[in-house]
C-alpha cells in the first residue's frame, strides 16, 4: 500500500505518466478479490439472505445482515417500508451477486446460490399466461403482481439480469429461451413512436400517456442485451445488435443535450433535458456512456465509439473533485455539483474510467484515489457489504436506507468488483481469469470475459459434481 505522500504524487503526475507507471497505482486484480470475499459476501451468505428454502432470497434486511421483527426493529429500515412483499429485481440482482462470486472464485456453491434463485424466479415470477413477469409477491397472500399495465420495462429488464448472467456462465438453453420471451414481450408491448420504450402500459389520469424515461431503454442494454448479444446464433444476433444501435439512437437523440453534453432521465418536453431547471446524475450518465460504446464496438458503428469517447472524457473531467480523489453524484439544477455520492453512482464512474483505461491510460489517473474513497468510505468494515452512499461534505456513510432494500442489492457493488478485477489484472499485463460452467471445453471457446473481449490462452476443464467447470484465462482484455 503506498503512502499518502507518494499516493498524491501519483494522482498530480499520472496524466502525464507512461502506461507502466500508471499500471502500478491502480488497485490489482487480488485486492477486488479480497473485498469480494472479505468485505461482500459475508452480508450475502448467512442463513437470514438466502431464505427458507435457499433462493427465496428477502427483499429487505437490517444492516446487520439480520431479518426485521417487530418487537426488535432496527431503525434503517422502519416501520413504513413493507416487510410482506418479495422484489423480482432484488432477487434478480441477488442471483447476479452469487454468479460474480462464483465467475471470481470458481467456488460451485456459489453457482448453486445463484441457481437456486433463477429456479424461484421461472418458476415463480414469469408471467406464462401474459407474457413478461410479475415483479413483486405478495407473500402474506401467496400471489404475484401487480397487473401487466402497471410493471415497467425497467423491473423486466432487472428481472432478466440473473438469468442473462446465468446463460452467460452456463449456456443453460432454457433459461435463454425465458430470457428471450421476456425480451420480445417487451418490445413489443411498450415500443411507441420514435423507437423508445414507455414506461408503462397503464397510467392514472392526468399522466403523460407515453411517458418516456432514459432507464427503460438504458436498462435494456445492460441487463442483457450487451452480455448476451455477442453469444447468440444468427439471425438472433443480427437483430438484437439493430436493437442496440435503436437504443443508442433513441438515448442520443431524445434524452441528450448538447449544449450541457449530459443525459437527462426523462423527455417528454423540452425543460426535460434542460439543466437550467432539471438536474440530473452523473451514474445514468456513466452507464449510458459504457453502453454505447460497447453498442458500437459490438455492431461496428464507430460513431457510437466516437461519441461516447469523447462525452465521457467530458463527464469524468465533471464528476472528478481532486480535493477527496473522488466522484461526485450529479448535477443540480443550475449547474450545481451535487457532491453526495450514492453507491451505484460511484460504481458506474469507476466502471467506466476504468474501462477507457484499457485502451487509453489518460483514464487510469483517475483510479489509485477513487478506488481507495471506495474501499474507506463505502464499506461496512463491521458488517460487510457498502453503504447507500456517502455524505459529499463529511465523507461519512448516509444511512437513511438500509444496506438491503428492493433497488439495493448484490448487483452494482459485485459488478464493480468483477470490473475493477478486469481492470486491475489488465492494466498490471497480468492474466485475467474467470471460471465458467459450459456444456465442455467447445462451448467454452466462444466465453468472453464480461462485457469485454480478449484472448483465450488457456482452458482448464474440470468436473465438478453435477458438471464441467472451466477456469479459462484471458489476455489482451480491452
Amino acid at each position: 500500500m503506498k503512502t499518502p505522500i507518494i499516493q498524491m504524487l501519483i494522482i498530480i503526475l499520472l496524466a502525464g505518466a507512461s502506461p507502466s507507471f500508471a499500471q502500478d497505482a491502480i488497485s490489482p486484480g487480488k485486492r477486488w478479490l479480497d473485498h469480494l470475499t472479505n468485505d461482500l459476501l459475508p452480508f450475502w451468505t448467512s442463513e437470514a439472505a438466502l431464505g427458507k428454502p435457499v433462493g427465496t432470497f428477502p427483499s429487505t434486511r437490517c444492516d446487520d445482515g439480520s431479518l426485521y421483527y417487530d418487537r426488535m426493529p432496527c431503525p434503517e429500515i422502519g416501520p413504513l417500508r413493507s416487510l410482506n412483499e418479495r422484489y423480482t429485481v432484488a432477487l434478480s440482482r441477488q442471483a447476479f451477486g452469487y454468479g460474480v462470486a462464483f465467475h471470481l472464485t470458481g467456488e460451485r456453491r456459489y453457482l448453486a446460490m445463484m441457481k437456486a434463485g433463477i429456479d424461484f424466479i421461472r418458476g415463480n415470477a414469469m408471467d406464462r399466461s401474459n407474457g413478461g413477469m410479475a415483479t413483486t409477491q405478495y407473500i402474506l397472500k401467496d400471489s404475484w403482481g401487480p397487473a401487466p399495465g402497471l410493471r415497467t420495462p425497467q423491473q423486466l429488464a432487472y428481472g432478466l439480469l440473473g438469468m442473462a448472467f446465468y446463460y452467460y456462465l452456463t449456456g443453460d438453453n432454457d433459461v435463454l429461451q425465458d430470457v428471450i420471451s421476456v425480451k420480445d414481450y417487451i418490445f413489443e408491448k411498450y415500443s411507441i413512436k420514435g423507437g423508445a420504450l414507455q414506461s408503462q402500459l397503464a397510467f392514472r389520469a392526468g399522466a403523460t400517456r407515453e411517458d418516456k424515461q432514459l432507464v427503460s431503454q438504458l436498462d435494456q442494454m445492460n441487463t442483457y442485451l450487451v452480455l448476451l448479444t455477442p453469444l447468440l446464433p444468427e439471425p438472433t444476433r443480427g437483430d438484437w445488435n439493430e436493437v442496440l444501435l435503436r437504443l443508442s439512437k433513441v438515448m442520443m437523440d431524445q434524452f441528450y443535450s448538447p449544449s450541457s453534453k449530459l443525459f437527462f432521465r426523462a423527455a417528454n418536453k423540452p425543460s426535460d433535458t434542460d439543466l437550467a431547471v432539471t438536474p440530473t446524475d452523473f451514474g445514468h450518465n456513466a452507464k449510458a456512456l459504457w453502453m454505447i460504446r460497447f453498442a458500437g464496438l459490438l455492431t461496428g458503428h464507430s460513431e457510437l465509439v466516437r461519441f461516447a469517447e469523447d462525452n465521457s472524457q467530458s463527464l469524468l473531467e465533471r464528476a472528478y473533485l481532486s480535493d477527496c480523489g473522488c466522484w461526485a453524484g450529479g448535477v443540480l439544477a443550475k449547474g450545481r455539483l451535487d457532491l453526495d455520492k450514492p453507491w451505484w453512482v460511484y460504481a458506474e464512474l469507476d466502471q467506466l474510467a476504468g474501462t477507457l483505461a484499457l485502451t487509453n491510460p489518460q483514464y487510469a489517473r483517475y483510479l489509485p484515489a477513487t478506488y481507495d474513497y471506495w474501499f474507506a468510505h463505502f464499506v461496512d468494515r463491521q458488517f460487510g457489504e457498502v453503504w447507500n452512499g456517502v455524505e459529499g461534505k463529511t465523507h461519512k456513510p448516509q444511512r437513511n436506507l438500509p444496506k438491503q432494500w428492493e433497488w439495493k442489492n448484490a448487483y452494482h457493488s459485485f459488478e464493480h468488483a468483477l470490473v475493477g478485477y478486469i481492470v486491475g489484472q489488465s492494466l498490471a499485463d497480468q492474466p485475467v481469469t474467470l471460471y465458467y460452467a459450459l456444456s465442455g471445453k467447445e462451448a467454452a471457446k466462444s466465453a468472453h470475459p464480461y462485457y469485454f473481449s480478449g484472448k483465450i490462452e488457456r482452458i482448464d476443464e474440470e468436473a465438478a459434481g453435477d458438471g464441467q467447470m472451466q477456469k479459462i484465462t484471458f489476455s489482451k482484455v480491452h
